[in-house]
């Protein structure tokens, strides 16, 4: 998630004339090889740790560009929403 947060930020960055273009097409490139890891690994074991609702083999990210980062922000945002609700419990 931090690479893709990373990559949001150089994205920014750029439009603003902050970052060049190599700068910000190389954190988009190391944010969906990071991404693409846990994606993989979802796959590979069946899915046992996926917390979202759309599953990491699922059609639906075939048409998205970003698939790991789509998929990443889909796992972290359950992930932050399964801390709070833990959080409000204590």
């Amino acid at each position: 998630m931090l690479a893709d947060r990373h990559a949001y930020a150089t994205e920014l960055d750029h439009l603003r004339g902050a970052t060049t273009v190599t700068q910000a097409e190389s954190a988009l490139d190391k944010a969906k090889a990071t991404a693409l890891a846990p994606c993989t690994f979802d796959v590979k074991t069946g899915g046992v740790y996926v917390a979202g609702a759309i599953r990491a083999e699922h059609s639906i990210w075939d048409d998205e560009p970003d698939l790991g980062r789509a998929s990443v922000r889909q796992e972290y945002a359950e992930w932050t929403r399964a801390e709070r609700a833990a959080l409000s419990t204590t």
